[in-house]
């Protein structure tokens, strides 16, 4: 019987609070798996979200106004978001249409979220770290030497 090559697992001790511990001890239940493992499956499954996290974190490290303001237009926007969402869904009738109407106005609204993030995260292309190019001195001297 042939089995598949896996990668060795590592066990790690974690400190969770006993809410968390709560939580999953209620998930391993209903998925028939061990604490230990559930908690590891967990990880696994959303392990994509830590890249983003600490591109974040490293970025603002480097620059901490630059963080506080990016973090302040983030919450800002999601608060506008939020309020838009909500003053929609307040005066809809709830039917399939409006329903529709409100699903589409989120999914608007998470994409508009996450292109203001990248935009507040991302360095314009002319950032040359403060300095000055040479071209227009360059340009100087060749007018003088045509003299």
């Amino acid at each position: 019987m042939n089995t598949p090559h896996t990668p060795k697992t590592i066990r790690v001790t974690v400190p969770v609070s006993p809410e968390v511990l709560d939580l999953f001890q209620r998930f391993s239940r209903l998925s028939g798996q061990s604490v230990g493992r559930s908690m590891g499956s967990w990880l696994e499954e959303t392990k994509d979200g830590i890249v983003p996290m600490m591109d974040i974190m490293e970025h603002h490290k480097k620059a901490p106004m630059k963080a506080i303001q990016s973090l302040q237009a983030y919450a800002g926007t999601l608060t506008d978001l939020t309020e838009d969402l909500f003053t929609q869904v307040s005066v809809m009738d709830r039917g399939p249409a409006q329903l529709a109407g409100a699903a589409d106005s989120a999914r608007n609204a998470v994409k508009a979220l996450k292109k203001a993030q990248a935009e507040v995260l991302t360095p314009p292309s002319s950032n040359t770290g403060g300095k000055g190019r040479q071209t227009a001195k360059n340009r100087l001297s060749e007018t003088k030497a045509k003299k």
